[in-house]
């Protein structure tokens, strides 16, 4: 697949370079095959199937950037006495 779109990218240069298209049409033809190249592997994907790249770094609940001060899990600040099998 990594061909066909090498292949496919180098097209437009060669038309500019004979004469076929301006330079315009070449930039605007390179950033809709890699604008279509990247849908269609996004597309690939199965429906409901995970992010390709896995951070295992990341954060166990959301907040905005601009929050100054982030929230805190309920357990950081009240110990969980409901729960079965806890003190």
């Amino acid at each position: 697949m990594a061909f066909v779109i090498l292949a496919a990218l180098l097209v437009p240069p060669a038309l500019a370079y004979l004469g076929f298209i301006s330079l315009t049409v070449m930039f605007i033809a390179d950033v809709g095959i890699l604008l279509v190249a990247a849908w269609r592997f996004d597309r690939g994907r199965a429906l409901g199937a995970r992010d390709p790249f896995l951070d295992a770094n990341r954060a166990d609940y959301s907040t905005s950037f601009t929050n100054p001060v982030p929230p805190l899990p309920a357990e950081a600040i009240e110990p969980p006495k409901d729960r079965p099998g806890r003190i």
